[in-house]
Order: C-alpha cells, then sequence, then structure tokens
C-alpha cells in the first residue's frame, strides 16, 4: 500500500519486482525489504505519461512503454496532460541513465523479447488500424530494422504481450462492447 494504480509488473535479475505505475507515472523497484525505489519518473525534465508495460533484458537494462492511458482519466490513474510522446524507454543497468528509444508509435503498450533476446516486439494499441505489433531488432542500447509483425485490423487492440520459449508470441486482446480479453497465439518470427 498504496499501490500506485501499478499495471506491468516484471522481476528484475534479482528477484524484485519491478513495476510500472500509472498514478505514480513511474516505473519503480520493490526490494526485497519492501522498500520502494523509483527508477525513472521523468525524461529530460519532462514527466512520464504513465509507464504501462515492462521487461527486464539479460543485460539487466529496463526497457518500459509510457502511454498516456493511466492521465486520461481516473480509471487508471490522475488526469493529467501529457508532457511527452508515447515513448519506449531503456534504463542502462550501468548507471541508471533515461534513454527514449522510440516516440513513433500511438499507444505504445505491451513489449516482450524473443526468446535470443535478438527482437524485441511492442504492441501499438491506438494507431489506425487498430491492433499491430511490430518487431525490432535489438542492437545494444538502441532498435533497428522496424517491421510489422501482425495488422489484424478493425475494431479492439493488442494489450500485454509475451513470447514463450519456443518464440510463440501471445498477446491479450480487447475490445470494447466485449465481456472480457482474449489471448491470441501468433506464430513465432
Amino acid at each position: 500500500q498504496p499501490a500506485w494504480n501499478a499495471n506491468g509488473h516484471t522481476l528484475d535479475l534479482e528477484g524484485r519486482m519491478v513495476a510500472c505505475e500509472h498514478r505514480g507515472r513511474a516505473v519503480t523497484r520493490i526490494g526485497h525489504d519492501g522498500r520502494r525505489e523509483i527508477l525513472a519518473d521523468r525524461f529530460e525534465g519532462k514527466r512520464l505519461n504513465s509507464p504501462n508495460d515492462v521487461v527486464v533484458h539479460s543485460d539487466g537494462a529496463v526497457w518500459f512503454t509510457d502511454p498516456p492511458f493511466g492521465i486520461l482519466g481516473w480509471w487508471e490513474g490522475e488526469p493529467a496532460k501529457p508532457e511527452l510522446p508515447h515513448g519506449v524507454y531503456r534504463i542502462d543497468p550501468a548507471d541508471g541513465s533515461l534513454a527514449m528509444v522510440l516516440d513513433d508509435l500511438q499507444g505504445s503498450n505491451g513489449l516482450a523479447f524473443s526468446p535470443d533476446e535478438r527482437v524485441l516486439y511492442v504492441v501499438e494499441s491506438r494507431a489506425m488500424p487498430h491492433r499491430r505489433i511490430w518487431a525490432y531488432d535489438v542492437a545494444g542500447a538502441t532498435l533497428q530494422n522496424k517491421r510489422l509483425f501482425v495488422d489484424a485490423g478493425g475494431p479492439g487492440a493488442y494489450d500485454g504481450i509475451a513470447v514463450d520459449v519456443m518464440g510463440n508470441v501471445w498477446c491479450g486482446f480487447g475490445s470494447s462492447g466485449e465481456a472480457g480479453a482474449d489471448l491470441e497465439a501468433l506464430d513465432g518470427v
């Protein structure tokens, strides 16, 4: 307590929980002693929007998405004006510095590495047409070779994403008017 309207969660290399907080507008880490540490809450002096989903690379870098979902109203956070574009960020494991690695997606959402960590999949949940997942080659601290992985078109949006050990991409899907979210299995690359 409080949970800060946390959304995406993962564990770091030491088994500590890393959380994306909509209300806190921060990426935090909960230590083994329960202490909350802010890893990132600002970029170039501006507040993050509402960090949404997070993954930790085997080198210790923390990658996360930052759409405005948590600042659009009281449902997921607290109303505020976005100060930054919908971004994807990387926290450097050596010095904790924050770098924006993508800023061209509308509603950057779930993200996941391929089993060999050579590809990062990123959900774009607010673009027209909806329901797109992009694949990028991971080149150290940067992303290259953007390519469309899935574009299902139509209403609705992909959300959280995971990749299994076989390279299959799994993604939550939601649409207004549907009773709940479904999981869709997508062929691996």
